[in-house]
């Protein structure tokens, strides 16, 4: 009995220590008017052979101002403007833009920070796994598993800073079975971003598309 009841008592307290840090997180979020990182993605298709990695610079204005400008492959680029998403890959296919409406919730949002941290848990059931270190970042680390099928994803792991309650790690299992994991490595929160990384101008001879 006082095993069970041990074990009760601590899943209460985990229960509250991820509600306390999400409660945390989402108040950093809302606590900012724009966000700027310097993210490593990688994704990992067992279809597709070895682990693809890519690299830039991410740039958010809550609510629809999003915009992820690439490094490795130099070029590619997404732009989310409040009015229209666009997505620019000549890494592999050139030539073509792709437009639609910059969607406001669910799994397309360009909001990269809201899809996790606004209403969690509303959106998804949360257990805290454990802490570690991203970027040279003590985090903890939170599995969200969503409640609704608005998510293109089974689950998420979240690593949020214990020093400002940032995302500096996003670790997805979609659907199809791919793994995809977003390291940001510097995060900067409250600074002026330049209107120009959230506008996009259509490359000459480029055809758009708009499914």
């Amino acid at each position: 009995m006082a095993t069970v009841l041990s074990l009760a008592v601590a899943a209460e307290a985990a229960a509250q220590d991820v509600k306390a840090l999400l409660a945390g997180a989402e108040r950093a979020y809302h606590a900012t008017t724009s966000f700027r990182a310097e993210f490593v993605q990688t994704i990992e298709n067992q279809m597709l052979g070895g682990p693809e990695q890519s690299r830039g610079v991410m740039f958010l204005n809550p609510p629809d101002r999003f915009a992820m400008r690439f490094s490795d492959p130099k070029g590619d680029r997404i732009v989310a403007d409040g009015q229209w998403l666009w997505l620019y890959t000549p890494s592999t296919t050139p030539g073509q833009v792709i437009r639609q409406p910059v969607p406001s919730a669910g799994a397309n949002t360009p909001n990269f920070f809201a899809q996790f941290v606004d209403r969690p848990l509303e959106r998804y059931r949360a257990t805290l796994l454990r802490t570690d270190t991203v970027a040279r970042e003590s985090v903890d680390l939170v599995r969200l598993v969503p409640r609704f099928d608005d998510q293109p994803f089974r689950e998420a792991t979240i690593a949020i800073a214990r020093r400002d309650s940032l995302l500096r790690r996003v670790a997805l299992l979609e659907e199809s079975g791919q793994r995809r994991v977003i390291v940001l490595t510097t995060v900067t929160a409250g600074i002026s971003i330049p209107q120009a990384e959230f506008q996009f101008r259509v490359p000459a001879g480029a055809k758009v598309v708009t499914p």
